[in-house]
């Protein structure tokens, strides 16, 4: 091993190649052949994923991920969701949570969207017939 800390990369961690995986899973004893879906280090506080084109392992921890989507969106990834699942609400949780936003909503304090009326999406006609254009007498309307 090169003696490379996983968890400090210049902007978070780095992927690594399958090939450094390998090296990895020999110095460790593990089979190499075939390669593991994911591999748990450090009691479980940095995970390698392997991708789905099976060229390189994302390093995932609690707080970054070196995957493409980590990187270019905001929020946990998808690999960060499932390696590191946040606490769960309760449903008791849930439905006190829902009541008080319904309440707050039904007391006029935070005014919630509401799609708007049929009516005022609709185009009135401004052209004779009540018409949105002009129309050709002889083709008729279509």
């Amino acid at each position: 091993m090169s003696g490379k800390n996983l968890l400090e990369g210049l902007t978070g961690p780095i992927s690594q190649s399958v090939d450094a995986v390998k090296v990895l899973l020999n110095w460790k004893g593990h089979p190499v052949d075939p390669l593991p879906a994911d591999l748990s280090m450090d009691n479980r506080r940095l995970v390698l994923v392997l991708s789905n084109k099976k060229d390189v392992y994302y390093t995932v921890t609690l707080t970054k991920c070196s995957c493409p989507a980590a990187t270019y969106h905001p929020g946990p990834c998808k690999h960060q969701r499932k390696y590191f699942p946040g606490p769960q609400k309760s449903r008791e949780e849930l439905e006190t949570e829902g009541e008080s936003i319904l309440a707050a909503h039904n007391s006029g304090a935070i005014r919630l969207a509401r799609p708007p009326d049929e009516s005022s999406i609709r185009p009135e006609g401004k052209w004779p017939g009540g018409l949105n254009g002009p129309v050709d007498e002889c083709k008729g309307t279509a």
